[in-house]
């Protein structure tokens, strides 16, 4: 009882770490920097206002989401608009009180204009997306109603904070049932440093709620490849799923996944022996029994989220929806076989991974190329030690893993078929890969543990991602959101000078960051301290994590990882 006591503090100190790290991005990032956060806020408006279950995809923004667009800074990403629309870079050279009257006209948006529509081009897009986590907001938002704008925004960001941390425990529960508590406790902490996460989550949008959902389908994964197919674990996953379903179409890749998962227990449970032993009848009705779960799985996730698909295709002609599938009609499988060869696809995995490990918001900010090349060389020997060493004993665990993480990758490289044919693009979204940063992590750390020692097998993990955030934040983000640095020709970032801190300073870079924001400097610097305290924590208790690589279940053969 004293030893899961003590586990579960320690849990919870990784867990408010996060939260403080969390806490401090979701009040530093600009108004509506995050990936499609105006859309996003735009379909949880519409829902809380209309008391709609469902927005149309080409509705218009509320009137003062489309006016905070012209007032505020816009990402990178919206440079194509012309004045009064301004990006970071275009902003923080207008002279003070042009910024000063921007502001304040922000700030004195009539309250109705939350309920009007606007008359501009901005549509509500991202009501394509499946509609579970705009449903949990939509209750908050109409108890806010009578608030700011940037009231509005930041409490939606704080609660999508809260709800993504909880994928921190759910990380440690898959590591411990692969790995020792103390490297599991490496890939909490792992997670919990990782500035792609953190930039993804800290926003309004629906990432932070699939990371918790498919963090708990690889821990359902592990379990019903250690135990079989037992009852409520099949309840779970079809709740699971079901919910998945709702939330990203992305949740598409785990069918396939848990199909594969399910097809092996069969075929285990099935065994060689044919003749009428206790043994062969055991195995006859245990597989009755993976057969009736598995359906019965299968049957909850499908009467939970069939509609929407099922709407899809009657709207769209798609089952995902997806803007990029409706635009390349019905192409079919042959076509795409077609245009898939002539993908450069070292060039769209790349694309992928340099995405996944720091993408800076929608201002498309990045670090030097070979920062990304050492997490090539980390991720290498992670893939090295799960091959090249793998062990009979393990491969049931990693296997369900690798199943998992595997089916979403072969997803990922559908939609960079998608996004190839529909918009000539040689790449993919690297941070969906979030959601799988359970089974990732997990499985980088178990493949490192059997080339390094344990302690440097999170340790490495755990100061490369504080690095890269520590470095990120305050020579990347805080400079180009102040006006410090900003976009070269090429579209790359320019280096940080004294002379551009001096320009601004402490008070003036406070000023800056806390515009068309509910928050204030002396607020943001204490979160700033506090993320600052969390990190180094984090590193801190990683690197008691030393303990020897032992499976904590003699788990069966399966599926390789």
């Amino acid at each position: 009882m004293m030893l899961a006591m003590r586990v579960n503090w320690r849990v919870v100190g990784i867990w408010a770490c996060f939260v403080a790290r969390l806490a401090f991005y979701s009040s530093m990032l600009p108004l509506w920097e995050g990936y499609d956060e105006w859309a996003h806020f735009s379909v949880i408006r519409h829902m809380a206002v209309s008391h709609e279950a469902l927005v149309e995809r080409d509705a218009p923004v509320p009137r003062d989401v489309e006016a905070s667009l012209q007032l505020a800074p816009v990402p990178w990403e919206m440079r194509y608009l012309p004045p009064p629309w301004l990006t970071q870079d275009s902003y923080w050279s207008l002279p003070a009180e042009m910024r000063a009257r921007r502001e304040a006209a922000f700030r004195m948006m009539p309250r109705a204009w939350s309920r009007q529509p606007g008359d501009g081009g901005f549509r509500t897009y991202e009501a394509l997306q499946p509609p579970l986590y705009y449903w949990m907001m939509t209750p908050v938002e109409r108890l806010l109603g009578a608030s700011s704008l940037a009231v509005q925004v930041m409490t939606l960001r704080w609660l999508s904070v809260l709800l993504a941390s909880l994928a921190v425990p759910l990380v440690f529960a898959v590591g411990r049932l692969v790995l020792d508590e103390p490297l599991a406790l490496g890939c909490a902490a792992i997670v919990a440093l990782m500035p792609g996460v953190a930039l993804d989550v800290a926003r309004v949008g629906n990432d932070g709620l699939s990371i918790v959902l498919f963090s708990l389908l690889a821990w359902l994964a592990v379990r019903m490849v250690a135990h079989g197919w037992d009852l409520w674990p099949a309840v779970g996953l079809g709740f699971t799923l079901g919910l998945g379903l709702l939330t990203k179409a992305y949740f598409l890749t785990a069918i396939p996944a848990f199909a594969l998962l399910w097809l092996w227990e069969l075929c285990r449970a099935r065994g060689n022996n044919r003749s009428l032993t206790v043994a062969a009848r055991n195995r006859k009705a245990g597989r009755a029994v993976a057969v009736l779960h598995g359906f019965l799985a299968a049957a909850i996730s499908i009467a939970m989220a069939a509609w929407w698909y099922l709407r899809n295709l009657q709207l769209t002609g798609t089952l995902s929806g997806l803007s990029e599938s409706v635009m390349i009609g019905h192409a079919g499988p042959a076509a795409m076989l077609r245009q898939a060869v002539s993908i450069n696809w070292a060039k769209a995995i790349d694309a992928i991974l340099f995405s996944h490990l720091y993408f800076g918001g929608w201002s498309s900010l990045t670090v030097r190329s070979w920062m990304y090349h050492v997490f090539y060389l980390v991720i290498l020997l992670a893939a090295v030690g799960l091959v090249w060493k793998a062990r009979t004993r393990e491969t049931g665990a990693l296997g369900a893993l690798g199943v998992l993480y595997g089916a979403f990758w072969a997803g990922q490289c559908y939609n960079v078929v998608l996004l190839y044919m529909s918009k000539g693009l040689a790449g993919s979204m690297g941070w969906y890969l979030d959601a799988v940063v359970a089974a990732e992590v997990v499985l980088a750390v178990a493949g490192l543990r059997r080339i390094v020692p344990a302690r440097a097998a999170v340790l490495s993990g755990a100061v490369l991602f504080a690095l890269l955030d520590l470095y990120s934040v305050h020579f990347v983000e805080i400079p180009y959101y102040t006006g410090m640095i900003r976009h070269k020709a090429g579209g790359a970032v320019a280096a940080l000078h004294l002379a551009g801190f001096r320009s601004v300073g402490l008070p003036g870079a406070l000023a800056r960051l806390t515009a068309f924001k509910s928050v204030g400097g002396p607020v943001l610097l204490v979160l700033w301290l506090g993320y600052l305290a969390a990190t180094f924590y984090l590193v801190w208790k990683t690197s008691l994590c030393g303990a020897a690589f032992r499976p904590r279940t003699r788990f069966p053969a399966g599926p390789a990882g």
